[in-house]
């Protein structure tokens, strides 16, 4: 059964029944102005009283020329105090009026990228909607680390499939919200994106983050011109062994944001005694004032 309504505004000629379709396998109760509108009433009327009839307003934006009505709905509705996700196709600019907004890259007819963004929209709202939400982060302490590391050393070979399950608990563990990338042969995603309150204090939520095999300038410069892509701030990129290349370490131990790097270890050694949002403003202060990571 559904269990919530969410508003859906989208140009007159936008395709939306895939997502609509993935809005209701998420269990999700989508409507368009249409649906809701009554007969005689005016358009302002209308769209006011379906706006307040939503818990989410899903803003689906196109080319600039269709989108002056939905950016206008949006704004209509952060007025209404609702909470509002913005779908943006990925070749087109989205308008500095909706930052500060969740706004997701993905076409509306994309069926994999729509459940990805779905994915992400869920954690960020449970982020806001969840009570527990409003303690900070936690430390994992010594057992649950230990616990996590044995894991990641089981594996003969130590997998990128591996350290993102250990990864993933981690952060969970620490109080986290992570969602995973729905389909990993998919190459032009992050592998995990992370929300949390203590994140946003520090303007880093949602953080993304790349996980490899080993850390390589190229690992580098892939997972930020995945970060431009997805146009979000700042990505983590966790890695499992170290570079061979000994001029690349030493640079390396300063990390440059908007791509900060660590391993997987050091990372959950770090989370014995810190939460994952202290380690993280750790790593970024370090790039932003140009001291050692280590």
């Amino acid at each position: 059964m559904p269990t919530s309504r969410w508003f859906i505004s989208a140009p007159a000629a936008t395709d939306l029944r895939t997502l609509l379709r993935e809005l209701k396998r998420h269990g999700v109760d989508p409507y368009v102005l249409s649906d809701v509108a009554p007969l005689g009433a005016s358009i302002a009327q209308s769209l006011q009283q379906a706006i307040a009839q939503a818990d989410t307003v899903l803003v689906v934006l196109g080319n600039p020329d269709q989108s002056q009505s939905t950016l206008f709905e949006a704004g209509v509705a952060v007025g209404m105090s609702k909470r509002v996700i913005v779908i943006a196709d990925p070749d087109q600019d989205t308008s500095p009026d909706l930052d500060g907004l969740l706004t997701v890259r993905a076409r509306p007819d994309d069926v994999e990228a729509v459940a990805y963004a779905l994915a992400q929209a869920e954690g960020r709202l449970l982020v806001r909607m969840t009570p527990a939400t409003s303690a900070a982060e936690h430390a994992l302490g010594s057992t649950q680390v230990n616990e996590l590391l044995e894991l990641l050393h089981k594996q003969p070979v130590r997998l990128e499939r591996t350290a993102v399950d250990v990864l993933k608990a981690a952060l969970e563990g620490s109080g986290a919200v992570a969602v995973e990338n729905p389909d990993p042969k998919v190459g032009d995603r992050l592998d995990l994106g992370v929300w949390s309150d203590d994140l946003g204090a520090i303007a880093l939520n949602p953080l993304l983050i790349e996980v490899k095999r080993t850390l390589s300038r190229s690992a580098v410069e892939q997972t930020l011109h995945l970060l431009q892509r997805s146009r979000m701030n700042a990505a983590l990129l966790v890695y499992l062994d170290p570079p061979t290349n000994a001029e690349f370490h030493e640079a390396l131990r300063v990390p440059s944001f908007p791509v900060l790097t660590i391993s997987l270890e050091t990372l959950l050694e770090r989370m014995t005694a810190s939460s994952f949002a202290e380690v993280v403003r750790d790593l970024r202060n370090c790039a932003v004032h140009g001291g050692a990571s280590s």
